[in-house]
């Protein structure tokens, strides 16, 4: 073994036997849980409560209880209706390539909504609804999620009070992939008086009354809360599809993934997810080999990707071969072996090597340290009196590397990276924050120095540009949208997606994410880590729990029970 191995191995031991210290700590009494109810153990309590504008991770896998988008893809890549009646497809004629006034093609998307669909206050879902959604989303003073965006559509007519045809501007292989939609009689007073999105954010009621139950058309309510602590949902009675078994679904938030197993073991929550939002991975594995009978253990293939962005800004990191440098210098198959018992796959790019669109003649990255000192020291950097390298001038080379404070996988991860960058002569300065400031400051105004760790989940239906396209740096013009924190900007990259985007048949479309990511590989505009699985830890009890669908499982929660 390497001493970069033999350093990993320790540091991995220190942290398991953290981790083993946290499960045996449970000596909390709690009472006996009510089999209508679920409690989740989360960290990372929401910045905002407004479904489409600032939207991560953490939001998704929160907000889908309530408010359902219109289509989602289940755990067998399938796309299929949430709010809507027909999934539309060129083959049932609810989607048609059309001939626009400019002579170019474009679609034309039928939508029908389904019959019975209400908000919680009872008053009907519409196609007003969609059209107000629409309208904002497409207000540059706004800035709405860029994930199945409703601003794709330049034209949107009524046919009735459930059906609206979409005319989008060019053929999208995404046609059939929708986000939420908003309450046009409740938003609409507050989004004609607050028309900027400093404004709206603060006036929406969404952040002022986020238990107001017209706000929600989902199978539960949000309909309790208190910051930082918990999120209570409640059944939806206007629910018009299967009704909810669980009475209610309590989000219970802690400070950080050890008091959540402590919690997880003594009772006080039923459920937790796994790194990111809840325990780490090192736990998880650390618990099934303690408890392998007391929960069950969910792990399915996933889709979202840890990976540290590059900040395109810091003239360090504009050179290409310290990019690459510092990805050869990451023992990535080690840290998933030693952290993750090998269940977290290494990520060559932004698609899994389980994925049928993966491109395997791309440049790989293993871990080579020899080839991360060559790079760099072809690039001007050479060892210093201290071991880390300076150039010709005399700067040295350090970096900050930024993440969310309490999340114990990315501390782990973060102080490996560390330990590994120094055997190459690399600095790094690990910065931990607040998940607002991160949020915020960090990565929607782009204020990290350099690095900054965090994860990109690409479901199905959401396109590489929301994270590789030059429109997608977020920035004061277009509100922060966007999750290109790197503030990459290719144009061979950006018509390589815009010809992914178009693509309709399988064929073509792993012809174009092939390019995707041999572009991605030999520009490394970020540096991929590893594909977090799908993971959970529940008590033995919770039945009907869909935990690997691609869409955020939280669409499918009312088929859960407890028996």
């Amino acid at each position: 073994m390497t001493s970069v191995g033999l350093k990993f191995k320790t540091f991995a031991k220190i942290a398991l036997a953290g981790a083993a210290i946290a499960v045996l700590d449970s000596s909390t009494t709690v009472a006996q849980p009510s089999k209508d109810q679920l409690v989740v153990g989360q960290i990372q309590f929401l910045t905002n409560f407004h479904p489409l504008i600032q939207v991560n991770n953490t939001k998704r896998l929160t907000i889908n209880y309530s408010l359902r988008p219109i289509t989602a893809f289940d755990e067998n890549v399938v796309n299929q209706c949430i709010l809507c009646e027909t999934l539309p497809t060129i083959e049932n004629g609810l989607a048609k390539i059309v001939d626009l006034p400019d002579g170019k093609k474009g679609m034309q998307v039928t939508l029908t909504l389904r019959q019975g669909l209400a908000w919680g206050d009872g008053v009907p879902v519409t196609s007003k609804d969609i059209e107000f959604t629409w309208k904002m989303a497409r207000d540059p003073k706004i800035g709405f999620s860029n994930y199945n965006s409703w601003d794709r559509a330049t034209d949107l007519k009524i046919v009735d009070d459930r059906t609206v045809v979409l005319t989008l501007p060019q053929v999208l292989s995404s046609y059939n992939s929708w986000d939420q939609i908003l309450p046009e009689h409740l938003e609409g007073p507050v989004y004609a008086a607050n028309p900027t999105l400093d404004t709206y954010v603060k006036q929406s009621l969404y952040n002022t009354q986020p238990t107001n139950p017209g706000l929600w058309n989902g199978a539960f309510l949000l309909s309790d809360y208190q910051i930082g602590t918990r999120i209570v949902f409640q059944p939806n009675p206007h629910w018009p599809g299967t009704k909810p078994h669980l009475q209610r679904i309590i989000f219970s938030y802690r400070d950080n993934s050890s008091a959540l197993l402590q919690n997880l073991l003594a009772g006080a929550v039923d459920a937790v997810p796994v790194s990111p939002g809840g325990i780490s991975f090192s736990q998880m594995l650390d618990l099934r080999g303690q408890q392998p009978t007391k929960f069950k253990y969910y792990i399915d293939y996933g889709t979202n990707v840890e990976r540290i962005a590059v900040n395109f800004d810091n003239p360090i990191l504009q050179d290409k071969s310290v990019r690459q440098a510092l990805l050869y210098a990451i023992d990535r198959q080690a840290i998933s072996d030693e952290l993750f018992g090998g269940l977290q796959p290494v990520a060559n790019g932004i698609l899994s090597d389980e994925n049928a669109y993966y491109n395997k003649n791309m440049t790989i990255y293993k871990y080579d340290a020899e080839k991360a000192k060559e790079l760099l020291a072809s690039a001007g950097w050479k060892p210093g009196p201290d071991g880390i390298c300076v150039n010709d001038k005399g700067e040295r080379l350090s970096l900050e590397l930024v993440s969310t404070a309490g999340n114990q996988t990315r501390e782990q991860i973060a102080q490996v990276v560390q330990s590994q960058m120094k055997d190459v002569c690399v600095e790094i300065k690990n910065n931990f924050v607040p998940l607002q400031e991160f949020n915020g400051e960090m990565a929607r105004k782009r204020k990290f120095k350099a690095l900054m760790m965090s994860s990109i989940d690409f479901s199905p239906s959401v396109s590489p540009r929301i994270a590789l396209g030059s429109d997608s740096i977020p920035k004061a013009e277009n509100n922060g949208v966007g999750n290109n924190f790197s503030g990459y900007a290719n144009p061979a990259m950006d018509e390589a997606i815009s010809e992914l985007e178009v693509a309709l048949d399988p064929k073509t479309t792993k012809e174009k994410w092939a390019d995707v990511q041999k572009i991605f590989a030999d520009d490394l505009p970020m540096l991929p880590l590893y594909f977090y699985p799908r993971a959970y830890v529940a008590v033995p009890d919770l039945v009907n729990f869909r935990q690997g669908t691609l869409d955020p499982l939280a669409i499918w929660a009312e088929e859960w029970d407890r028996k």
